[in-house]
């Protein structure tokens, strides 16, 4: 009887020795390995390895890094396996500087960066809108000629939204063709939002 209480015990153990060992990898992150290959008052260069193999780590990080209004430019060159960051001098110590970047360095592969708002994406959110609205107000209208004359027809609102609507895909169309593709700097860590217009990569 002995024997069998033991077995039964040692049966109910062992699965909580599996959950343990997975949650301990689990909990382990992933360490970036980089280096720093040259540093002077306003300006430091990384050399990263993982910027040669990892496109999307690499936007990622660029972008984090630019969206801190304390950083004036930013170069990424995946050949070279390195990164070229320029600061403002006075607003916060080298030191301080680069022990924030590393943090980044680190952390850039869990953010998650939000979609990219463009010139484009704003006027094309708002033409949609106004074909949206245009298409709503047919449908009523031509809702309230089936009720009034218990048939469809064409009314002069009708031909106006009909019109309208036209008018306004062209535009969209053209709008599309003649605006450049710009992003806009995003709000940097410390909550301090630009709207400077940067180019988009």
């Amino acid at each position: 009887m002995t024997s069998r209480k033991r077995s039964n015990s040692n049966k109910h153990q062992q699965p909580k020795k599996t959950t343990s060992s997975v949650a301990k990898k689990t909990a382990t992150p992933e360490e970036i390995f980089y280096s720093v290959a040259h540093a002077i008052p306003g300006r430091i260069r990384f050399r990263i390895p993982r910027l040669v193999k990892d496109s999307e780590y690499a936007n990622k990080l660029k972008q984090v890094i630019e969206s801190d209004s304390r950083i004036t430019s930013v170069r990424v060159n995946p050949t070279a396996a390195s990164i070229v960051v320029s600061y403002q001098l006075g607003v916060i110590s080298d030191k301080q500087m680069r022990s924030h970047l590393v943090n980044l360095i680190q952390t850039a592969p869990n953010i998650v960066l939000p979609p990219r708002v463009t010139t484009k994406s704003i006027m094309r959110a708002i033409f949609d809108a106004l074909i949206n609205l245009i298409d709503s107000t047919r449908n009523i209208n031509q809702a309230r000629n089936a009720i009034v004359y218990r048939r469809f027809r064409t009314d002069i609102w009708e031909r106006l939204l009909s019109g309208a609507k036209t008018i306004i895909k062209r535009l969209k169309s053209a709008t599309m063709f003649v605006l450049p593709n710009k992003r806009w700097r995003l709000p940097s860590p410390d909550g301090d939002a630009t709207g400077t217009a940067l180019r988009s990569a």
